[in-house]
C-alpha cells in the first residue's frame, strides 16, 4: 500500500479530480463546515493523503487543521498546501499519538474503503473527540454491512459514546452510485 502511494502522490490530486471526478472530499468538509462554524475549531484529518479534504476547510478560514496518513509521500504533497498545523505518518489503525479530548472534529473521506482501514480506529477517534465533537465521515457503502461499520457505530450509539447526526448517500465521484456519509457526536 506504502510502494502504491508512493508512486501515485505527485499525480493523485489530477487523477482522483480532473480524470474520475472525485466529489467526496469536498461533499464531507461541507457537511463538517455546516455543523462546526467555529472556524478556529481544531479539526484531525484521519488518512489525509494529499490533502484534499482540508482544502475546502481552509479556504473556508478553518486554521487549526492536523492530518495523519500512512503514505510519507502523501503527507509530504499535503505539507507543500501549507494548510496544515502539524502533519504526521502513522498508522490509523494504532493508537493515535493525541490526548484525550484534543480536537473539535475528525474527519476523513476515502479512508475507511477496500483494502485501508476498516471500523478499528473509531474507539480512538472517539477517545481523542471533545465532548460534543464531530466525527464527520465517509464509508464506502458495500462495506457499510460486512466490514462492521454499521455495528460498530451502532455500539457506540448504544453505549452513549457517540450519537449520530446524519447519515446520508451521497456519489463519492461525479456521476456515480451514492455511498455513505456519516456526521457524529
Amino acid at each position: 500500500m506504502i510502494e502504491f502511494y508512493r508512486k501515485w502522490a505527485e499525480d493523485y490530486d489530477h487523477q482522483m479530480l480532473q480524470e474520475l471526478g472525485y466529489t467526496s472530499p469536498t461533499t464531507i468538509a461541507q457537511l463538517l463546515s455546516e455543523h462546526l462554524t467555529d472556524t478556529r475549531s481544531s479539526i484531525f484529518d484521519i488518512g489525509c493523503g494529499t490533502g484534499l479534504t482540508c482544502v475546502y476547510l481552509a479556504d473556508k478560514g478553518y486554521d487549526n487543521l492536523d492530518g495523519i496518513d500512512l503514505s510519507q509521500d502523501m503527507v509530504r504533497v499535503a505539507g507543500q498546501r501549507g494548510i496544515y498545523r502539524e502533519l504526521l505518518v502513522g498508522d490509523v489503525n494504532q493508537p493515535l499519538q493525541r490526548g484525550d479530548e484534543c480536537y473539535d472534529a475528525v474527519i476523513s473521506s476515502g479512508t475507511f474503503t477496500h483494502g485501508h482501514v476498516g471500523p478499528q480506529p473509531l474507539d480512538e477517534i472517539f477517545r481523542i473527540l471533545r465532548p460534543g465533537g464531530i466525527l464527520a465521515c465517509t464509508v464506502h457503502d458495500e462495506l457499510w454491512e460486512s466490514m462492521g461499520f454499521r455495528a460498530k457505530l451502532e455500539s457506540l450509539v448504544e453505549s452513549g459514546v457517540a450519537q449520530c447526526l446524519s447519515q446520508e448517500m451521497d456519489s463519492y465521484y461525479r456521476d456515480s452510485p451514492p455511498g455513505s456519509v456519516t456526521l457524529m457526536k
